[in-house]
């Protein structure tokens, strides 16, 4: 009787490395091809125009890695009693979130790139609404800056050179205006602004404001100056409630 001879079975290694070239291209596939064709996406409920957006920032947001800590902190410590700010809107998700969601309706937004507050307007506009927006950059006074713009909206700074190159000129204020021009007195303070926060007199926060959910960038303004701001919360009389990958959540009574 005729043995039935064996077929050799590929080894692990060469499995593994097969395996890498096949995500690889899958990978590459989804980068080049698929993602590019992607228009809209929604997120906790929320409607994205993402036509302007590139692969990499919808694959962040079809992952759900978007803006992860700002919003599990506004969806546990946020109500739909607050009045909130928010500077440095982006393109509107947090702002919707918390309208859509949450409930939330006095809100006002500050967004210093007026290419964003395009987007952010059309992403409104999807979810059936129309954003308080202002475009504006936060400083320490009052006059106009430089904004440099990166290749994805979340690399725009005041304060560092922007992937991409391009600068802008634009508007900005101090955050005692900004509160000034409110028509309602904020009980809640969101900020995101790639550094910018160095130059923010946290003096100038009012009385009225009890939550502040701000994303800190020790990578721009050092540590030295980060632990400033929140000591100078702190001396307001605020406490970190929590922190979550360097987006603090302070309270005070």
């Amino acid at each position: 009787m005729t043995a039935t001879p064996s077929i050799p079975r590929p080894s692990l290694l060469r499995r593994t490395l097969l395996f890498q070239l096949w995500e690889d291209f899958r990978t590459r596939w989804k980068f080049k091809f698929t993602l590019p064709r992607v228009r809209t996406i929604t997120l906790e409920g929320v409607q994205l125009d993402v036509s302007s957006l590139s692969a990499r920032m919808k694959n962040n947001l079809l992952l759900g890695r978007y803006e992860v800590q700002e919003r599990m902190l506004a969806e546990q410590f946020l109500t739909k009693d607050d009045a909130v700010l928010e500077i440095g809107g982006a393109i509107g998700f947090i702002g919707l979130f918390c309208q859509t969601r949450l409930g939330i309706t006095r809100y006002t937004t500050v967004e210093a790139n007026p290419e964003t507050v395009a987007v952010l307007k059309r992403n409104y506009a999807l979810n059936g609404r129309t954003p308080t927006v202002w475009n504006l950059a936060l400083w320490g006074g009052e006059g106009e800056v430089t904004l440099n713009i990166g290749g994805d909206f979340w690399e725009n700074s005041l304060v560092s050179d922007a992937k991409g190159g391009r600068s802008v000129k634009v508007p900005a204020t101090n955050l005692g205006r900004l509160v000034a021009r409110l028509d309602y007195e904020p009980t809640a303070l969101i900020m995101d602004i790639e550094g910018a926060e160095e130059f923010v007199d946290f003096q100038e926060v009012p009385a009225s404001v009890k939550k502040i959910i701000i994303e800190l960038h020790p990578g721009f303004i050092g540590h030295a100056r980060t632990y400033r701001i929140v000591a100078d919360l702190v001396n307001l009389g605020f406490r970190v409630e929590r922190e979550e990958a360097g987006t603090f959540l302070f309270l005070r009574a």
